[in-house]
């Protein structure tokens, strides 16, 4: 995982409202049958922090997904 920003897609169950919003400022929120899905450019410690904050307001996570995310250096051994 690289430690550039990306963007990230985080679904969780349920419709949340205003009030457990505000606990993702940097975030944009859109409702979908009775899901949330959170969208936003987040680096490493962003996104732990999205899921530590998700953890501890008791909130069902169903996926995390990433779109443009940077390539990591191929891990390939030296020859």
């Amino acid at each position: 995982m690289s430690a550039e920003p990306a963007l990230y897609t985080i679904r969780v169950e349920g419709d949340l409202g205003a009030t457990t919003l505000s606990a993702f400022p940097t975030l944009t929120a859109e409702h979908q049958a009775a899901q949330t899905i959170l969208v936003g450019h987040l680096d490493r410690s962003g996104l732990y922090g999205v899921l530590l904050q998700l953890e501890s307001l008791g909130l069902d996570l169903i996926e995390v997904s990433c779109t443009h995310c940077p390539r990591l250096p191929d891990a390939s051994p030296p020859s």
